[in-house]
């Protein structure tokens, strides 16, 4: 088994996604918004992209818990323009991981690296059933955004 990162403070970059992600998501996202203070972070995948997992600080207050292990769910692109989604999942209150994949493989190098992304390119996605089939739902854009 793979030895874990140390723990680190959040990157800035990752810090300015985190808030936006905050600011344009629910409000049950926002409950959340207190356990920023004193996060810390390491990487959480090996294949390239810069999805992290977090650790928030015990005496945090705990974010509103429905179930649901995803509380974010946005899209946006890298400084090259790759299109990626970004998901923030919590576990019994605490947020527990910022995951950044490819929406459409289209990564660019060799490497298979690539970016967070650009703050102005982000989108709330929202989910639509897709009429005549009961359970396929389509990402949408956010509400108020242009399509």
């Amino acid at each position: 088994m793979d030895k874990l990162e140390p723990l680190r403070p959040l990157a800035p970059d990752e810090l300015e996604l985190l808030h936006w992600m905050f600011e344009h998501g629910s409000d049950d996202l926002r409950s959340f918004l207190p356990q920023m203070e004193g996060v810390h972070a390491c990487r959480s995948c090996k294949c390239g992209c810069p999805s992290i997992r977090l650790e928030v600080d015990k005496s945090a207050s705990l974010g509103l818990d429905r179930g649901e292990t995803v509380v974010g769910d946005f899209e946006g692109k890298t400084a090259l323009g790759e299109l990626v989604g970004v998901l923030l999942f919590q576990r019994k209150g605490r947020l527990t991981e910022l995951e950044v994949y490819s929406m459409d493989g289209q990564i660019k190098g060799e490497s298979g690296k690539f970016g967070l992304p650009v703050i102005e390119s982000m989108n709330l996605l929202v989910w639509e059933p897709v009429p005549g089939h009961p359970n396929v739902r389509a990402a949408a854009k956010s509400p108020g955004l242009p399509a």
